[in-house]
């Protein structure tokens, strides 16, 4: 593992976050180390992210690329009457 420093863009319907600090590459993962907002530490992974990038001509040593994750939720929406409509 390498370490490194990262920064990574969050958008959504709500705006956009950055985050930004110390992480891990390894040949094809970004790991980072996160705080909930309750306090609590847990690790992220950023999987396959590190073959998106590339070199930022004119800034040595720094890479630049898009990771996009998409995530597919299901719910049942419930009727006034309580029935499941699916």
């Amino acid at each position: 593992m390498k370490k490194v420093v990262y920064s990574v863009s969050k958008q959504n319907r709500s705006g956009s976050t950055k985050m930004t600090g110390l992480g891990f590459i390894t040949e094809s993962d970004l790991i980072i180390a996160c705080t909930s907002k309750n306090g609590k530490a847990y690790i992220r992974v950023f999987e396959d992210c590190v073959k998106n990038c590339h070199a930022v001509s004119g800034r040595e040593g720094e890479y630049k690329g898009a990771h996009y994750e998409i995530r597919e939720i299901e719910f049942e929406k419930k009727t006034s009457s309580g029935e499941s409509t699916g």
